[in-house]
């Protein structure tokens, strides 16, 4: 099969294109003929090496997370999937497993979704780790209905998911972006949009419910200067030292600190099908890449202020 993959943690210089065996399907697994798969930080923090403890010593490692294609072959213990099936999900990228930038990907039954009808293969692709993260950050947040949401990175591969999730629960959004996103804030239904190149949003005189710290840039020192009294600070790349501090805060009382990460129960993805079915939510897809390009792919990813979600098609 055809494959992005990396030759060992590194820089840019570590990623490769080309044939690595087709894959087979353990007991309880589908194997899915991918027809696109979206990046996340994620991809180009593995392979910098930023997780090596989990992600193991063995090369040469395919990343990728998302993925959406259609059902080659069901494994033993893998009931409900047929051959032809149109389907996406995600994948723990750990040890011994396989990403989804190739052709083909193994992955555990469980963690299979049939795509949403009226969804494309990339828009499918694009969902998983980014619209779940926004989903859970914003329901440890509480009851948003009439609350003032700030969304820091509002037009983002998380950011955007957050604000239409926040939007669709009923609260009043304020979009964090740079001006040339400002347009895309507002069609995704932002009631007010800062140019975060033009204000510092830290010194702005207004008070939120919750901020959600999507691009994971402000930091809750910032936010707290902007929080009502008990409010809520979500952070999607907590640091251990945030996570010391959340738990402080929690036996402390005062302006909470939620981490902000995905999660993939079967539940989780039912609540983020009804929001797609009902248009409250779409995915925004800023670009679109050729497998064999996926380099260019990281590149964009990495050079930040990305509108939306970056999706490699393969053929």
């Amino acid at each position: 099969m055809n494959a992005f993959f990396i030759t060992s943690y590194g820089g840019p210089e570590v990623m490769r294109y080309g044939e690595l065996p087709d894959p087979s399907p353990a007991r309880g697994e589908v194997l899915v003929a991918v027809k696109a798969a979206s990046l996340n930080p994620l991809d180009f923090k593995i392979r910098r090496g930023d997780f090596r403890i989990v992600t193991g010593p063995r090369f040469p490692k395919i990343l990728g997370s998302d993925f959406a294609g259609v059902v080659r072959e069901a494994g033993r213990g893998a009931p409900g999937f047929r051959p032809g099936d149109a389907v996406y999900g995600s994948t723990l990228l750990h040890l011994r497993k396989q990403g989804s930038h190739a052709g083909f990907i193994p992955v555990a039954a469980g963690r299979v979704r049939p795509i949403p009808e009226g969804t494309s293969f990339e828009e499918a692709a694009s969902l998983p780790v980014a619209a779940l993260t926004a989903l859970n950050g914003l329901r440890l947040c509480g009851d948003l209905a009439g609350r003032s949401v700030l969304i820091n990175g509002a037009t983002g591969g998380v950011g955007h998911f957050a604000l239409q999730i926040a939007k669709a629960r009923g609260a009043t959004v304020t979009a964090v972006c740079s001006a040339r996103n400002t347009d895309l804030a507002g069609a995704l239904g932002a009631d007010a949009v800062i140019d975060y190149t033009a204000q510092d949003v830290a010194r702005i005189r207004q008070e939120f419910d919750i901020v959600f710290d999507a691009h994971a840039g402000l930091g809750f020192a910032n936010a707290a200067r902007i929080l009502v009294p008990g409010g809520a600070y979500a952070n999607t790349l907590p640091t251990p030292a945030l996570l010391v501090h959340l738990l402080w805060r929690k036996l402390t009382g005062g302006r909470r600190i939620v981490a902000a990460n995905m999660r993939a129960r079967p539940g989780d993805y039912a609540e983020l099908e009804i929001l797609i079915r009902e248009g409250k939510v779409r995915p925004v897809i800023g670009a679109v890449f050729p497998l064999h390009e996926a380099s260019k792919a990281f590149g964009a990813l990495e050079g930040g202020h990305v509108r939306g979600k970056i999706v490699l098609r393969v053929e």
